[in-house]
C-alpha cells in the first residue's frame, strides 16, 4: 500500500501541515462527498452544519479567546441555511478576516445570488450542481490567490490583536445579522428604487444553465467596476436586461440609467439626442435641450447596438470617453459629466474596423470588458423556466389564468432554434396565452413557425435507417424513458448501442445534460447487480465495481437504494 499521501498547502510552500478547509453546508449528504473530495485532494477538511458554529469559533479568535493558527485556510459555505445565512456570514468574516478567502455555492444559482456574494467578499461563486473537479481547482486557486496573506504565523496573530482591540470599542460580539433584517430590507429598497428608473425592466434574468452562470459571474464582478463594458450578443438576448442588473447592482444604482438604441434614431439627430443642443443651433432648436449624456450625469447611459452609430458621432464619443467633456450642438462651453458608458451590439465590431465604418481607437476604448451573451439555443435547459415565466407574465398582463403547457409541447419548443432568441420566446408565450384553448397548451396549439419546424424534423428523421428496436418516441412519450425501463433485443443490439441510439434520440428531442441524467441510472444499474451477485455483502459488491467501501456506502445514499447490511469484513 502506498504511505504517501497528497497534501495542498498554502502557496504551495514545504509545509507538513496541509492547508485547512472549511466546509459548511446543512446537506449531510453533500457534506459527506464535498469532505471526501477535498479529503482526498489533500486538504484538511474541518466540516460545519450551520455557519453560526463556524462564527463562534472565528469570533472566539476575534476576542483573542482562541489563538489565530486554528483560522482556516479557506472557506466553503452554502448561502441559505437555518440561523445564520452564508452571505451574512461572508460579509461578516470578510469584515474581520480581509485576507481569509471565502467561496460561496449555492442550488439558488441566480443573478441576485451572483452578484450579492462578489459583494459580501467572496472570491468565488460555485452555482449547483457544480463539477467536483472545478470545485477542487477553486479552493487550491483561492489558498494560492492571497498575495499578502498567510494566516498561520505570527503577522495573523498582530493582525487579529489589532482588529480585536478595534472591535472592542463598537461591540465585542459583534454577530452577523440575518439576510431578512431591516438592514437588509432597507438595501432591497434601494434596489427597488433603481429598479423603477432603470425603464421598468423585468425583475432579475432567468438561467441555469452553465453559460448563464459565466454571465452571471461575470456581472457579479463588474458590477460595483466603474469599467466600461461592452455587451455582445444576438438580437433578443437580453442585452439591455444584463446592462440593468450591472446599473442596479452598482454605487450608482440611485441614480438614473438611461438607455438609447442608436438603430432607432435618425443619423442627423443622434448627437443632439445624445450632447443636446443650444437654443437656435438649428432650425427648429427652439430652447436650450439636455442631452443624454447630462441626464445621466452620476449614473449609467446604456448605448445599444452601437455598431450603428454615425462615423462623425463616433469622433465625439471619444472625447467624452477620453476625458469626460463635451459640447452641446451649438454650444461654446465644455460641460462635464460622470457618466458609465455600457455598449452593446449585435454587430462584429472587428469586421467594422477592418472595413473603416467604425473607429479603432473607439473599438479600443469600448471593448475594456467584453460580456458576451448566449444565444437561446445554446442554453436549451433555460427555455423551460422562461417559458414559465413568460407564461406568467403573459397572463397577469391579458387578466386570465396562465397556461400550462403539455410536455411534448415544451419538448418542441425545447427543440426550436429560436433566431430570435429570448424575446421571440416572450411574443410566443403571448401568442399562445391569446390564441390557445384550453387550460394546457398541446402541440397542435404552437403557432405555424413551430409546427412547421416540427414538421420538417419528422421528415428528415423518416428519411434517415434506422432500427426500431425499442419504443422510445418522445413525440409518442411525456418523458424521457429511464435506462433500465427501455426494451429491446439482446441479440439484435449490444448495451453500448443502445445507449448510444438513447443518446442519439435524447438529443434530437432537445434533452440537454443528458450525462448527468444517464448517471445516476447506469450507476443504479451496476450497483444493483453488484449487490445481487455478492448477496448483499457491501465490501464484496464495491470490490466488484472496483470502488472503495466508503464510495459504495455514500453512492448507496445517493441513488436510494436498499441494501442488506449482511454483509463481513471479508468477502
Amino acid at each position: 500500500m502506498n504511505n504517501q499521501t497528497i497534501k495542498v498547502t498554502v502557496d504551495n510552500a514545504p509545509n507538513d501541515n496541509p492547508a485547512i478547509l472549511w466546509l459548511i453546508d446543512d446537506d449531510a449528504a453533500l457534506r459527506l462527498i464535498l469532505a471526501d473530495t477535498f479529503g482526498d485532494a489533500g486538504f484538511m477538511v474541518v466540516s460545519f452544519t450551520q455557519a453560526q458554529a463556524a462564527w463562534t469559533q472565528l469570533n472566539d479568535v476575534l476576542q483573542q479567546h482562541a489563538s489565530a493558527t486554528q483560522l482556516p485556510d479557506v472557506i466553503l459555505t452554502d448561502i441559505r441555511m437555518p440561523m445564520m445565512d452564508g452571505l451574512s456570514f461572508s460579509g461578516w468574516v470578510h469584515k474581520h478576516f480581509p485576507q481569509l478567502p471565502i467561496v460561496i455555492m449555492t442550488a439558488h444559482s441566480d443573478i441576485s445570488s451572483a452578484i450579492d456574494s462578489y459583494q459580501t467578499g467572496a472570491f468565488e461563486y460555485l452555482p449547483k450542481p457544480f463539477d467536483l473537479d472545478d470545485a477542487v481547482a477553486t479552493i487550491y486557486k483561492a489558498i494560492n490567490y492571497q498575495p499578502t496573506h498567510q494566516i498561520n504565523n505570527k503577522q495573523a496573530e498582530t493582525d487579529v490583536k489589532a482588529q480585536a482591540k478595534k472591535e472592542s470599542k463598537l461591540n465585542p460580539t459583534t454577530k452577523p445579522t440575518n439576510s431578512s433584517d431591516n438592514s437588509v430590507k432597507d438595501k432591497d429598497s434601494l434596489k427597488d428604487k433603481a429598479t423603477d428608473k432603470s425603464n421598468n425592466n423585468p425583475n432579475g434574468i432567468i438561467g441555469q444553465s452553465q453559460a448563464m452562470q459565466t454571465v452571471f459571474r461575470a456581472v457579479g464582478r463588474l458590477a460595483h467596476s466603474p469599467i466600461t463594458v461592452l455587451i455582445t450578443g444576438e438580437s433578443g438576448t437580453g442585452k439591455e436586461l444584463v446592462a440593468s442588473a450591472l446599473h442596479q447592482h452598482s454605487p450608482r444604482q440611485q441614480e438614473p440609467f438611461i438607455a438609447l438604441n442608436m438603430a432607432a434614431i435618425p443619423h442627423d439627430l443622434i448627437e443632439s439626442e445624445l450632447f443636446g443642443h443650444e437654443k437656435g443651433a438649428f432650425t427648429g432648436a427652439t430652447t436650450r435641450r439636455q442631452g443624454r449624456f447630462e441626464q445621466a450625469d452620476g449614473g449609467t447611459l446604456f448605448l445599444d447596438e452601437i455598431g450603428d452609430m454615425p462615423f462623425s458621432t463616433q469622433t465625439r464619443l471619444l472625447r467624452v470617453l477620453a476625458n469626460g467633456e463635451f459640447y452641446r450642438v451649438g454650444g461654446q462651453q465644455p460641460i462635464k459629466v460622470d457618466v458609465r458608458i455600457i455598449a452593446a451590439t449585435h454587430q462584429n465590431l472587428e469586421h467594422l474596423v477592418q472595413q473603416g465604418k467604425f473607429r479603432e481607437d473607439l473599438f479600443y476604448r469600448l471593448n475594456v470588458i467584453r460580456l458576451p451573451l448566449p444565444p437561446l439555443r445554446a442554453r436549451r435547459e433555460d427555455i423551460p423556466a422562461l417559458t414559465t415565466h413568460f407564461m406568467q407574465r403573459a397572463a397577469e398582463q391579458m387578466n386570465t389564468a396562465p397556461k400550462q403547457l403539455h410536455p411534448q409541447a415544451l419538448h418542441l419548443m425545447q427543440a426550436f432554434d429560436w433566431r430570435g432568441n429570448v424575446r421571440q420566446l416572450e411574443n410566443v408565450c403571448l401568442w399562445l396565452t391569446v390564441m390557445a384553448t384550453g387550460d394546457t397548451v398541446l402541440v397542435e396549439d404552437l403557432p405555424p413557425e413551430l409546427l412547421d419546424n416540427h414538421h420538417h424534423s419528422l421528415q428528415q428523421r423518416s428519411n434517415q435507417p434506422r432500427n426500431d428496436v425499442y419504443d422510445n418516441d418522445f413525440h409518442r412519450n411525456d418523458v424521457m424513458q429511464p435506462l433500465e425501463s427501455t426494451s429491446y433485443s439482446v441479440a439484435t443490439l449490444t448495451w453500448q448501442e443502445v445507449l448510444a441510439d438513447w443518446a442519439k434520440e435524447s438529443l434530437q428531442a432537445g434533452e440537454t445534460d443528458i450525462l448527468q441524467t444517464a448517471t445516476p441510472d447506469f450507476e443504479r444499474v451496476l450497483l444493483n447487480a453488484a449487490l445481487t451477485h455478492s448477496g448483499g455483502k457491501k465490501i464484496a459488491a464495491a470490490n466488484l465495481l472496483g470502488w472503495g467501501r466508503n464510495t459504495l456506502t455514500r453512492k448507496l445514499h445517493l441513488l436510494d437504494i436498499d441494501s442488506s447490511d449482511n454483509q463481513s469484513e471479508e468477502s
